[in-house]
């Protein structure tokens, strides 16, 4: 798989993508469902450049992705979800971008 591969390019801030982080963004592009992509939009990837999280990367590929993620209350309540969720294409293209 294309996503696997730029994966195995993948790095954190400490080093290799941990087995965690690595089936978190492989479930997003293989599944990118609203949980999916709330488990993974913060993990930070690292190539040959900056380091950019997930959501940074998306945004990247696609400026017009919504800057603004969920929004809660004091208590943790979902106010406002999602306005949308990148779809696999998008995700895997972020993946690349960030990787390279």
């Amino acid at each position: 798989m294309i996503v696997e591969r730029e994966l195995d390019l993948a790095s954190s801030m400490l080093g290799p993508l941990t087995e965690d982080s690595r089936a978190r963004l492989l479930a997003v592009v293989e599944n990118p469902t609203r949980d999916n992509w709330e488990d993974a939009h913060r993990i930070i990837l690292r190539g040959d450049g900056p380091m950019l999280t997930l959501w940074q990367a998306v945004i990247a590929v696609d400026p017009t992705f919504p800057r603004r993620g969920t929004l809660t209350d004091q208590h943790g309540k979902v106010i406002e979800d999602w306005h949308t969720i990148p779809d696999r294409e998008t995700l895997r293209q972020a993946i690349a971008y960030a990787t390279h």
